[in-house]
């Protein structure tokens, strides 16, 4: 079993790679079981088409870009004050705003893309934003009930908003010297600042 989900996940990270590569058209099956050194009919095996290999792909390359290097849960174990929950919603918001982030925002922003026409990998990106998203707007009702954040803000929406608020960066990425990125983070800060008070 361990070897078969090994497989399974070694013939998703060569078809990330082709995805990052190239896009949707580098993916080939055959390019896939040459990387791995395995039979174009083994990848079978794990995927019942590419379609399903790409969309699983897609799925896995976006999780691997939300997940933060410490869980939101973990950092709520730190907070006592109000002024602590603040800070870390702040330094998080900061750590994802990174320069080395950049790509990570552009690889979302990418498979959000893909995932508007394309049913299941929807269903699937859509099940983990909701994994992913559910842990902020827990650790926003932690601070609601502690009477650090204002009760009137949905949970859920606050956190989908933080979430579009941070791939929304991409846009000013992209157009690099248009709008200075120190100033676009000043912005967000002010206005994070000013939601959660």
């Amino acid at each position: 079993m361990a070897v078969a989900l090994d497989t399974r996940a070694r013939i998703l990270d060569a078809t990330i790679e082709l995805l990052a590569s190239g896009g949707e058209s580098a993916v080939r099956l055959a390019l896939v079981a040459e990387a791995l050194d395995i039979s174009e009919p083994s990848i079978y095996h794990h995927f019942k088409n590419r379609s399903e290999l790409i969309t699983e792909a897609y799925s896995e390359w976006y999780w691997r870009c939300l997940k933060l290097e410490v869980p939101v849960e973990n950092i709520m174990m730190l907070v006592d004050t109000k002024e602590d929950y603040l800070r870390a919603v702040l330094k998080s918001m900061s750590w994802s705003y990174k320069s080395d982030r950049i790509e990570t925002r552009s690889i979302r922003t990418s498979v959000l893309g893909a995932a508007q026409t394309n049913p299941e990998l929807r269903e699937k990106i859509n099940a983990v934003n909701e994994k992913f998203l559910t842990s902020l707007a827990d650790a926003l009702i932690t601070a609601q009930q502690k009477g650090w954040v204002r009760t009137d803000l949905d949970p859920m929406a606050t956190a989908y908003w933080l979430h579009g608020q941070i791939n929304g960066r991409v846009v000013a990425e992209m157009d690099p010297g248009v709008v200075d990125l120190e100033k676009w983070d000043a912005v967000s800060y002010e206005v994070v600042r000013h939601l959660l008070a």
